[in-house]
């Protein structure tokens, strides 16, 4: 990403995770050329390469119905993305999660900080 323009791109971190700076503009002209350039160089081929399974789509489904049965309202079902740069703005989401080819994108509506969140995701495995 740096090597194409965006130059105060962070690291991962050593679990592979990778955290943007507030404010950091995942608009610009230069973040989407170098997004598209090196998506292909993610583990897996990038986020949505993976193709789940039913039973994996299923489970996420589970998931998100457990969420808000436990009271956390508006958490959303899942997508399957099917490859290439998601077309997800991680700036309108509290979080943005790909498990296995299955999204789950958070509204920062949705304090992912809150009790009743908190113990949602504990009871659902939402982690």
């Amino acid at each position: 990403m740096r090597s194409h323009g965006v130059t105060n791109f962070p690291d991962p971190s050593s679990h592979g995770g990778l955290q943007l700076p507030t404010g950091f503009n995942t608009q610009a002209p230069s973040f989407k050329a170098a997004q598209t350039a090196c998506f292909h160089k993610l583990p897996g081929g990038g986020p949505g390469n993976q193709k789940p399974t039913k039973q994996q789509v299923d489970q996420e489904v589970a998931v998100s119905e457990c969420m808000r049965a436990h009271g956390v309202t508006g958490f959303p079902d899942p997508t399957v993305h099917t490859g290439g740069p998601p077309n997800v703005n991680p700036a309108q989401y509290s979080a943005v999660e790909d498990r296995g080819g299955v999204i789950i994108a958070i509204p920062k509506s949705i304090d992912t900080n809150s009790p009743v969140f908190k113990h949602a995701s504990q009871t659902c495995n939402f982690h």
